[in-house]
C-alpha cells in the first residue's frame, strides 16, 4: 500500500469512528474539505478519495458548495455497542501503548524541537499547507514535529497509532493554537500546546477505560480475544516476499544457513514459514537477483552471497527497501536507549546469560547488522511491553536489509570495515557487571555512527 492510499485510510477511519461511536450524529456537517486538509497536513485529494469512501459505504452524503452531512442513524444503544465493539478488544493494548508509548515517542518529541531549533520546516513534506491556514490541532503538531526528520517510516508508526487509538483524536471542535511564526514551528508555543493535548489525552484515555471496564460485565463483551497493535511496514511491491527475504538473509548471515549450503526445497520452505510455494519463488528470485543464493540446476538453491552489481540500486524496489534501512536506523537511534534499559531492568538472570552468549556469539562476525540483529531480537522477544515488541521486530526485518547497503559499497570500493571486538567486548562487560545505563548509551553512539555513515553514502 502506497503512502498515499494510507494516509485515506487515516482520514477515513477518523470520520468512520466518530459517526459510528455518535460523535457526529445524524444531519450534522463534517468541516470543510479546506479545513480538513489543514487539520492533518494533507492534500485535497487524499481528503475527497477518504470522504468518497465514507459516502460509497453510506456514512454522508455530499452536496455542490455545501459540507458533507452525516447521514448514518443510529441510537444511543447502537452508538455504546459500536463503541464497545472497539475499545473492548483493544483494552489491553490501549494500556499498554499508554504506558509504554512514550518509549518510542519522547525521545523523537525531544529531537524533533532540537530541529525546530535549527529553522526546520515543519508539515507534511510534499502535502503542506500555507502556515495562515493550518489549524495547530494536536495531530497536526505532532506530524510536523515528526516531519523535521523527513522520515516515512516515523510517520507511518504514528499515524497507525492513532489508528489505533482511534477515540483520543481532539474533539470535532478542535482547539486552535497558533505555533507557527514566518512559516516556521515555534519551540515554546508547539511544547505549550503539547502538554494541553497530554492532559487532553489523558482525560480521554480514563473515560474510555471506564467505559471499558463498565461494559465488560455484558456476557456479549465478556471474553473477547483482544487486538493487539500492529505496525505495517507499507511498501510499493507485495511485502510478504520482502519480509520473507529479510526473515531468510538473517538467517544466513547467522549461519542457519552457511555459504555453500542448500536451502530447503520450495514447498518444505513453504511449509517452515507459513507462506504459499508462489511467494517462496518469488521470494527466491529476489534473492537471486541481490546475489545471496542462485540455483543449481537438478540440485536446489544455494547460498552463495556473491558481489552485487551497484547498478542494482537503481531499482525502484531495492532503493526503497535501502530507504526503510536507513529510516529504521534513525528510528532506532532515538529510541534504543530508553527501550533497552526499559528492557533489561524487567529480565530474568538466565535471561542476561541468554544474551550474554548471544553477544559472545558475535565475536568472529564483525557483522554491525548481526551485532544491531542481536538487540533487536532480544527486545522484540523479551520486552515487557507488546508495543515495544511488535516495534522493534518491524525495525529488525528493515534492518537485516543493510546486507545489500553494505554489499553495494563493498562492490564499489566505499565500504569501510569495522573492527567490532572492543565494541562487543564493552558490551558484555557492562552487561555482566548490571551496568544497564551504560550498555544502553554504548548502543546508542553505535547506531548513532551507523546512521551517519548511512546517510553520508545514500542521502535518500
Amino acid at each position: 500500500m502506497k503512502k498515499n492510499n494510507q494516509l485515506n485510510e487515516l482520514i477515513y477511519e477518523y470520520y468512520e469512528s466518530r459517526i459510528l461511536f455518535g460523535v457526529y450524529r445524524y444531519g450534522e456537517r463534517l468541516n470543510s474539505v479546506p479545513q480538513i486538509c489543514a487539520t492533518f497536513g494533507l492534500a485535497r485529494n487524499t481528503v475527497q478519495i477518504a470522504l468518497d469512501k465514507l459516502e460509497k459505504n453510506g456514512y454522508i452524503r455530499r452536496e455542490k458548495r455545501k459540507t458533507a452531512r452525516v447521514i448514518y442513524q443510529g441510537t444511543e444503544s447502537v452508538f455504546r455497542e459500536n463503541a464497545a465493539k472497539f475499545f473492548v478488544p483493544r483494552k489491553n493494548g490501549l494500556l499498554d501503548l499508554n504506558h509504554n508509548g512514550n518509549l518510542m515517542f519522547t525521545s523523537i518529541w525531544e529531537k524533533g524541537l532540537q530541529n525546530i531549533k535549527e529553522n526546520t520546516k515543519g508539515g507534511t513534506e510534499g502535502e503542506q499547507e500555507p502556515a495562515d491556514t493550518a489549524a495547530s490541532e494536536p495531530t497536526k503538531l505532532y506530524s510536523d514535529v515528526i516531519n523535521t526528520f523527513h522520515n516515512g517510516l516515523m510517520l507511518s508508526l504514528f499515524w497507525q497509532c492513532l489508528c489505533y487509538l482511534s477515540y483520543f483524536y481532539p474533539p470535532k471542535d478542535g482547539r486552535k493554537a497558533n505555533y507557527v511564526q514566518d512559516d516556521l514551528l515555534v519551540e515554546g508555543k508547539a511544547n505549550c500546546l503539547k502538554q494541553e493535548t497530554d492532559a487532553y489525552y489523558m482525560h480521554m484515555f480514563q473515560k474510555v477505560l471506564e467505559f471499558v471496564e463498565s461494559i465488560s460485565e455484558d456476557c456479549q463483551f465478556g471474553n473477547v480475544d483482544q487486538i493487539p497493535f500492529t505496525w505495517v511496514i507499507y511498501r510499493r511491491r507485495p511485502q510478504v516476499r520482502y519480509t520473507l527475504a529479510s526473515r531468510i538473509i538473517r538467517e544466513i548471515l547467522w549461519e542457519h544457513y552457511p555459504v555453500g549450503s542448500y536451502l530447503p526445497s520450495l514447498p518444505q520452505m513453504a511449509e517452515q514459514y507459513q507462506v504459499s510455494v508462489i511467494t517462496v519463488r518469488r521470494t527466491l528470485e529476489l534473492l537471486h537477483a541481490l546475489g545471496v543464493t542462485k540455483t543449481c540446476a537438478g540440485i536446489g538453491t544455494m547460498v552463495c552471497l556473491e558481489p552485487i552489481e551497484p547498478e542494482i540500486i537503481n531499482k525502484p524496489d531495492i532503493q526503497g527497501n535501502i530507504l526503510l534501512h536507513g529510516e529504521a536506523i534513525q528510528i532506532l537511534s532515538l529510541t534504543v536507549y530508553s527501550v533497552t534499559v526499559f528492557t533489561l531492568e524487567s529480565i530474568t538472570e538466565d535471561e542476561k546469560i541468554s544474551l550474554l552468549q548471544k553477544i559472545g556469539g558475535l565475536h568472529d562476525k564483525n557483522s554491525s547488522i548481526l551485532c544491531m540483529e542481536a538487540l533487536l531480537d532480544f527486545i522484540s522477544s523479551k520486552c515487557p511491553s507488546a508495543f515495544i515488541r511488535e516495534c522493534y521486530g518491524r525495525l529488525s526485518e528493515l534492518i537485516a536489509w543493510g546486507y545489500i547497503f553494505s554489499a553495494i559499497l563493498k562492490g564499489t570500493g566505499k565500504w569501510l570495515d569495522y573492527d567490532l571486538t572492543g565494541f562487543i567486548s564493552q558490551l558484555e562487560t557492562e552487561l555482566k557487571t548490571g551496568n544497564f545505563t551504560a550498555f544502553a548509551r554504548l548502543w546508542e553512539a553505535f547506531i548513532e555512527e551507523r546512521m551517519s555513515f548511512f546517510y553520508s553514502k545514500f542521502p535518500l
